[in-house]
């Protein structure tokens, strides 16, 4: 991407500063400075950076974050890191830092943008900051709202209960918002592809991707609503869910068709949509308040920022309650999480410990023994590199809870898996097993 380019702003993010792509990226931007600007954007105080060794790699993310900290007065190297304070449900860096991350890149380049048009912004980089605080505000104190959104997450809840899907259906950059809430709930919660799905109205020309039309790729590449009619739509259950996500309030009617539970998510008032639904959340944008802080041609130019993170805040909302209501959560931590990169290897390892109060090493054993299915761990398999643990865990399912049960019943893996076959309520199980573990 930056072949022959003389002169490169480069954006690491990593919530927690630990990365390990990104931290080479960022050594490397380090390295030649005459090209590269490196920036690290994350929401962790640096000496709380990952320390934990990398494979095939002589560094460590909290090694490159300090020679950032030595290098930052004397050279373009930055370090975004606000802390924000912990996600405070369920852990989940998709929430807080996800919103924030978009806050600050948005007003990084909205500013740039309008200063390279006119040599000058019509407002000071707080002002814009601040508007996403009135946006929020504005958001969670509309009467009916969330009342609104309640009832949307009982849907989508029973629904998943059910076995049910949870279908977005949108249009543009929020059909785009519906996308990204989707794609992050197999990781976070141990979700199927199939629990939570999104549709865009023009596919991957919403998403104007390098590789275009990837839908050849399987089912949960066909992401158009032409798939959506084709494929879902005639097989819809009746406790499934489609949410309708759009700024207008207009919805494709052949979109409607289906003999399910619905609901729309609009910035248009009630009055103007034309669809029946179960339930509508409808939000409007605090204009005047908006306007006073950047401007009238600011607001008008960039209005769809504060839309969209509206509707990130209220899909995070639907999907988090969604899936405590399917006992994916347990005392507020997600439970049956993906072991699918290096952060939820060690995430998972931690939430083993927390609840079994076994040692670090024989957390780590608990898991290993529930990826490769053996009570008998050898020395081979706990001496492979993380990457071999986390390629085996990615396609299987409940391996935390299968582990943790080992672990707080010193079971076999196979008696774990016969307690969640027996009880499929993850948040349950645990809890009568601690339960009876304490008595």
């Amino acid at each position: 991407i930056t072949d022959g380019k003389t002169k490169v702003l480069f954006i690491g993010i990593t919530c927690g500063l630990s990365a390990p792509y990104v931290g080479g990226q960022l050594q490397y931007c380090m390295e030649n400075l005459g090209v590269f600007t490196p920036v690290v954007l994350g929401f962790n105080p640096t000496h709380l950076a990952r320390n934990n060794p990398i494979e095939k790699w002589e560094s460590t993310f909290l090694q490159v974050i300090n020679k950032m900290e030595e290098m930052k007065s004397s050279s373009n190297v930055f370090i975004l890191n606000p802390v924000v304070g912990p996600e405070p449900i369920t852990g989940s860096s998709r929430m807080k830092s996800g919103s924030a991350t978009k806050v600050l890149l948005e007003t990084i380049f909205t500013g740039a943008i309008l200063s390279a048009k006119s040599g000058d912004r019509p407002w000071q980089t707080k002002s814009f900051i601040q508007s996403y605080q009135v946006v929020c505000n504005n958001l969670y104190n509309a009467k009916g709202s969330m009342e609104a959104v309640a009832q949307i997450v009982e849907l989508a809840g029973n629904s998943l209960k059910s076995n049910g899907s949870i279908y977005y259906v949108g249009e543009g950059t929020l059909g785009i918002m519906g996308m990204i809430d989707a794609s992050e709930c197999p990781p976070t919660y141990g979700a199927s592809l199939s629990d939570v799905r999104g549709f865009l109205d023009r596919g991957y020309k919403s998403f104007r991707n390098n590789d275009g039309d990837l839908s050849s790729l399987g089912l949960h590449f066909q992401i158009s609503f032409n798939d959506m009619i084709k494929d879902i739509l005639p097989h819809v259950k009746p406790f499934d869910v489609v949410i309708y996500i759009t700024s207008d309030g207009n919805v494709d009617q052949r979109m409607t068709k289906c003999l399910c539970k619905k609901a729309l998510i609009s910035f248009a008032p009630k009055s103007s949509t034309v669809i029946s639904t179960d339930v509508e959340v409808n939000m409007s944008l605090p204009k005047e308040a908006l306007i006073s802080l950047i401007g009238e041609t600011a607001f008008q130019q960039f209005s769809m920022l504060f839309e969209e993170i509206s509707t990130k805040w209220i899909l995070n909302a639907i999907t988090t309650g969604t899936h405590v209501m399917k006992g994916k959560v347990f005392q507020n931590m997600m439970v049956d999480l993906k072991v699918s990169n290096n952060k939820l290897f060690h995430r998972a390892i931690g939430i083993i410990q927390r609840f079994s109060e076994l040692s670090l090493e024989d957390s780590k054993d608990c898991l290993l023994r529930s990826i490769y299915n053996t009570d008998n761990l050898s020395e081979e398999i706990r001496e492979r590199p993380i990457s071999c643990h986390i390629e085996a865990a990615t396609p299987l399912s409940q391996v935390v809870p299968r582990a943790l049960l080992s672990a707080i019943l010193s079971c076999s893996v196979s008696e774990s898996q016969r307690l969640l076959d027996k009880e499929p309520v993850i948040q349950k199980v645990i809890s009568q097993t601690l339960s009876g573990v304490n008595q």
